[in-house]
């Protein structure tokens, strides 16, 4: 196992992006991703998380606010 995923339950505890449970999450994950997106040059860090917290709003949009099709 890589060791990253060792301790998952450490990751959460010191402030790794989560699943995201309610609105007022999802403005302050959104207000998160205005403020990297802004930034002119990404380190790939920057790219990793934008894609990671992108996926939690997605995901927390889709099951919170579902378009009839």
């Amino acid at each position: 196992m890589d060791a990253k995923l060792a301790n998952p339950t450490e990751m959460i505890r010191r402030g790794a992006p989560c699943v995201i449970h309610n609105d007022e999450e999802l403005a302050e994950y959104t207000e998160a991703l205005f403020e990297l997106t802004a930034k002119p040059d990404l380190t790939a860090d920057e790219e990793e998380a934008i894609e990671l917290m992108t996926l939690l709003v997605e995901c927390y949009e889709q099951q919170s606010y579902p378009v009839a099709g």
